[in-house]
């Protein structure tokens, strides 16, 4: 019997098979692919991604494929700059740069590298699912193998589809019931491999120009990006030709600066899927929600996913009593966060799009008056596994911690662990009981007692004497005075069924 049957490798699946495999889970991943992609599609990732493959072992390896970076801005056709996504020079509050580009194969090299750290996760390719059949218990999958032509019936305690916006084990779960966020607009993707670095800007441009909306982005020296929105009356067929993509492409490079590695038409979608779960078959990345590309979210939500929902999996399987409560919590925690950034896609998305010249100049104006700089949000968690209080807007409960160094130097995440853990500030360490600190030893709560400086100012500015922190690093709750910790584990007992 499998433990979770993961449909789909692409970075979300790969992501939740790194990390259920670091915490002993047996993993079979499907892919109906032979190997990976080898064309550019996602190219960013923010901090808190770069903090998730920190937990899953794999930060140094990716730190050879991702560039860390800097802002995007929103530029005018008169090259005025109109709005400016701020970045964070050196590193943000997750302990990483927050803007980072990549090439999406060599990423997810990375990844399937990673999986195979783990002698109880394996990866079967050219195999499609056929169909799901749900037990009290377990998942029947029939499949394909699409090099034999040969069936078979696989076994699980758990499937989940992560095999894209064409997802078929979506089917099972909930059909094509989606919300939709509006804005469905076709344009051209074209990649380069430039023969040299071009002496253009090292930063992202959103060029709002009303004659064409184009997107530029710097992924590395030898590698760029352009997105070109199609123009009424435009079809693929007209645009997607060598000649033409040449000529759009004209103000930025020539034919013998740059090899064209990818050119390709999509229309930008912004849509989440009404239902991710159905009993023991759930949903993650594309597969339950697709953002407009305008913040470089679309990779980075699905591996939020895969951050959620592997540690509730890990649990589920060690203590089934509280699983079918604890999973009922992935998509009411995940949906109004991932909403929060495809609705601001949206917005921004609107901001470029706008080919009226009259109204291009209105935006113009008025971006220029509102002030120039927005940063990305930091949402909370729907309710869920957590005591946030959806009304207090200021407090840091069921939003994602920081993380910097303790005073020996090392990073957080790297103590805890894939673990809850229990961040104390120096009053409340030296005043913890010894029989509750053996009580959350018991749990296998990571006690950190020697925060950093950042640490213990962040600490203090939640007026906090110990916080809580989940093993995604989302805070379960804050606890104001140590007197306060043992309603508060007893809080997280009932909320999980069992001890974690």
């Amino acid at each position: 019997m499998i433990d979770v049957l993961i449909v789909g490798c692409g970075p979300t699946g790969a992501a939740l098979a790194n990390l259920l495999g670091a915490a002993g889970v047996h993993v079979l991943a499907l892919d109906r692919n032979q190997g990976i992609l080898p064309l550019p599609r996602a190219v960013h990732v923010d901090g808190e991604v770069m903090r998730i493959f920190q937990a899953m072992g794999l930060a140094p390896e990716m730190m050879k494929v991702v560039r860390p970076g800097g802002s995007m801005r929103w530029v005018n056709a008169q090259g005025e700059t109109l709005l400016v996504r701020a970045g964070i020079d050196g590193l943000g509050p997750q302990g990483w740069h927050n803007n980072n580009y990549y090439h999406q194969p060599l990423l997810e090299e990375v990844l399937r590298a990673g999986m195979q750290r783990f002698d109880h996760v394996s990866l079967r390719e050219r195999v499609e699912v056929q169909a799901l059949q749900a037990s009290h218990d377990h998942v029947e999958a029939q499949v394909l193998d699409l090099a034999t032509n040969a069936t078979q019936t696989l076994r699980a305690r758990y499937v989940v589809g992560c095999d894209g916006a064409r997802s078929t084990v979506r089917h099972w779960v909930g059909g094509e019931d989606f919300e939709d966020l509006g804005e469905h607009q076709a344009w051209l993707v074209v990649d380069a491999q430039l023969t040299h670095p071009l002496d253009l800007p090292e930063h992202s441009i959103q060029h709002c120009d009303p004659k064409r909306p184009v997107t530029s982005i710097y992924v590395n020296p030898l590698r760029r990006r352009w997105e070109l929105m199609l123009l009424p009356g435009e079809t693929p067929e007209d645009i997607n030709r060598p000649e033409r993509i040449w000529e759009l492409l004209r103000p930025w490079v020539q034919p013998s600066q740059a090899t064209l590695e990818r050119a390709a038409t999509y229309v930008f979608h912004s849509l989440i899927a009404r239902c991710w779960q159905r009993g023991r078959v759930l949903l993650a990345g594309d597969s339950a929600h697709q953002t407009p590309p305008f913040l470089g979210q679309g990779l980075c939500a699905g591996i939020r996913d895969a951050s959620n929902l592997a540690w509730k999996l890990s649990h589920a399987l060690r203590h089934p009593a509280g699983a079918e409560a604890l999973l009922a919590t992935y998509q009411p925690e995940r949906l109004p966060h991932v909403r929060t950034f495809i609705a601001l896609a949206v917005d921004v998305g609107r901001i470029i799009q706008e080919l009226d010249p009259q109204e291009a100049q209105k935006r113009d104006e008025r971006l220029k008056a509102q002030g120039l700089a927005f940063h990305y949000p930091t949402p909370r968690l729907g309710p869920g596994l957590h005591r946030g209080d959806a009304a207090d807007e200021s407090s840091c409960v069921g939003r994602v911690s920081i993380q910097h160094t303790l005073e020996d130097g090392c990073w957080l995440d790297d103590v805890v662990g894939n673990r809850f853990g229990l961040l104390l500030t120096r009053e409340a360490a030296g005043a913890l009981p010894a029989d509750l600190a053996q009580t959350l030893q018991d749990m296998d709560i990571a006690i950190v007692r020697n925060a950093g400086p950042r640490l213990q100012a962040w600490l203090q500015d939640q007026g906090a004497a110990a916080v809580l922190l989940r093993p995604d690093r989302y805070v379960f709750e804050v606890c104001r005075t140590v007197g306060e910790l043992p309603t508060c584990i007893q809080a997280l007992q009932r909320a999980l069924g069992a001890p974690p």
